[in-house]
């Protein structure tokens, strides 16, 4: 089952919201990140999926099994500009690696590649 965190979910309600889109997209750090939109027409590739809420919940359908047993908690963070941002972060068994700050995440393990001769160069060059 997929689930929401409460604050999210009592916001939704209070502005009467009908629909959201819970959705992944391409970010930096690990690769991945999620993120809720109201703003959105259905098409055929989203899938509503059956919870129990006043609103309704659509993924792209593409990703429908990597919400299995997922969690999105929201946060709100600020950058080096001290604006606030809303991030969520999703949490699952599925997710392989993750970055610093949480909200980017893989769902594939990424292997560190060392370059062992460029570490030895490296190693002997900061002798001299």
């Amino acid at each position: 089952m997929f689930k929401i965190d409460k604050k999210t979910i009592n916001d939704l309600i209070e502005r009467k919201v009908e629909k959201i889109l819970v959705f992944f997209y391409d970010a930096w750090c690990a690769g991945t990140k999620v993120d809720i939109t109201e703003n959105f027409e259905i098409s055929d590739i989203h899938e509503k999926l059956d919870l129990n809420t006043s609103f309704d919940i659509y993924v792209e359908k593409k990703d429908k099994e990597k919400f299995n047993g997922a969690t999105i908690t929201k946060t709100i963070t600020s950058d080096h500009t001290w604006d606030e941002k809303i991030r969520y972060i999703f949490s699952n068994e599925k997710v392989k690696d993750r970055c610093g700050c949480w909200s980017s995440f893989s769902f594939d393990k990424k292997e560190i590649k060392i370059d062992l001769n460029k570490l030895k160069d490296m190693k002997f060059n900061f002798k001299k």
